[in-house]
């Protein structure tokens, strides 16, 4: 499902510009929620099979942002992403809309959008998201959308911040001045990096190739386990949410069982050759 994009999303973005000017909020069509395309990611601490594992480290951390919908595009702030609304058509037009929350897919104005202050989030995660839009073509890349803050509360700034080809000539005392726009599903990919730094497991958690969507013996498993609602009918966004994640380690206990049905499974010929135990099975 495209962001909002292509023909529809330019009806879409379009309605929505011409009813501001004519004084009035567009007709809204209801809703339907569905899950994202693409979106692999469950919640592995309700899984099945979480509890054939230990775990050996873990990291929690609880962020602050703002959320919004496609509804607050154009609205002046704290309310609403007018600054950086033409912008954001740009640059989500033709994109696949990661998903909400736990990959839900409310569709057309009811989309979320969260918005944080570039410089609170995690260096690694500042890191992966230039390393993308070096790499041109990456799966990561549109995923976060890097804009400078307004000068004034009129202007509207239509261009991303472009990242120096060299990470060497990054200048971090600009990240201050900066904010990150994107989908909630755009944090499920790299959910490890938001807690890694200063966890006693950082090293796991910072090596992607580790991450799992699913419990497996020495992976890493993370979700937000937590995340609040923006006061809406009293004009707030403020949001926080919590990211939880675990290394694993497969029970001894299950271990064993597994060695004593392997070495039983050669003292006996092997009970996989059995056409009765294929049945079973």
């Amino acid at each position: 499902m495209k962001f909002t994009s292509l023909p529809l999303a330019a009806n879409l973005l379009a309605g929505v510009v011409g009813a501001f000017q004519m004084g009035g909020p567009p007709p809204l069509p209801q809703p339907k929620t569905t899950m994202a395309e693409n979106f692999a990611w469950r919640d592995p601490f309700m899984s099945k099979t979480i509890d054939l594992y230990d775990h050996t480290c873990e990291a929690t951390r609880t962020f602050a942002a703002t959320q919004y919908t496609l509804h607050d595009l154009f609205e002046k702030p704290p309310a609403g992403l007018f600054n950086w609304g033409d912008g954001l058509k740009l640059f989500f037009s033709g994109r696949e809309y990661p998903g909400g929350w736990a990959g839900l897919d409310r569709h057309m104005y009811d989309r979320n959008l969260l918005m944080m202050e570039y410089a609170d989030m995690p260096i690694r995660v500042r890191e992966w998201i230039e390393d993308q839009e070096r790499a041109g073509d990456s799966g990561g890349k549109g995923l976060f959308a890097v804009f400078d803050k307004p000068a004034t509360a009129e202007e509207k700034i239509k261009d991303r911040v472009v990242v120096p080809q060299d990470p060497g000539d990054t200048n971090r005392e600009l990240d201050h001045r900066r904010v990150a726009i994107f989908a909630p599903g755009a944090l499920y990919p790299i959910l490890p990096l938001f807690v890694a730094n200063g966890s006693d497991c950082q090293a796991l958690l910072t090596d992607l190739n580790n991450y799992s969507d699913v419990p497996k013996d020495a992976a890493v498993v993370a979700w937000p386990v937590r995340h609040s609602r923006p006061n809406v009918a009293q004009g707030g966004r403020d949001i926080e949410f919590t990211i939880k994640a675990q290394t694993l380690k497969l029970k001894e206990v299950i271990v064993d069982a597994t060695v004593g049905l392997t070495q039983d499974t050669k003292d006996r010929g092997g009970i996989a050759s059995d056409p009765e135990s294929k049945d079973e099975l």
